[in-house]
């Protein structure tokens, strides 16, 4: 900073503001336009149609399925099942669950190991991701997903990578 004032220092200028729509000649910095920022969805179509499948595999998420598609059917419930069955959607052949009133219904994602770690692996490892720290890739992951202990689940993944 020095330096640049005193090479300035040697010349006799004075500095005129000028409105950005009369300076036709404004450079690329100042006059850079504002682009909405793009969303990337690491996740492929693929993923969800093999998260659909695996609902059938899950006892209790097919029962779920099943009763919140055809409302009519008499589905057998748990009391803890009943008491957060409200909290439960299906759009499009995805069962979505929503943590607390306010925020955006995240899909579930089913009790299969692999399945978890495919979603991790998306998150985590491809390079759109960007192998995020565990805070980033829980905020990145629970952003759309939820599953029964996934924050524990996301500390193991990020912790066993061999490239972190």
């Amino acid at each position: 900073m020095a330096r640049w004032l005193s090479f300035f220092a040697e010349y006799n200028f004075t500095v005129e503001y000028k409105p950005g729509k009369q300076n036709v000649l404004a450079d690329a910095l100042s006059r850079r336009p504002d682009y909405e920022l793009a969303h990337l969805d690491y996740l492929e179509s693929p993923l969800y149609e093999l998260i659909r499948e695996a609902y059938a595999d899950d006892d209790d998420l097919a029962g779920l399925v099943e009763a919140l598609s055809a409302p009519n059917k008499a589905v057998e419930f748990t009391a803890r099942q009943r008491s957060r069955l409200h909290r439960y959607s299906v759009v499009e052949g995805l069962l979505y669950y929503q943590v607390d009133g306010g925020d955006e219904p995240r899909i579930v994602v089913p009790n299969d190991e692999d399945l978890r770690h495919r979603v991790l692996y998306e998150a985590h490892d491809t390079p759109l991701s960007g192998h995020l720290g565990r805070e980033k890739t829980y905020t990145s992951v629970a952003r759309n997903f939820w599953w029964s202990h996934m924050y524990k689940w996301i500390r193991k993944y990020v912790q066993t990578c061999e490239t972190c």
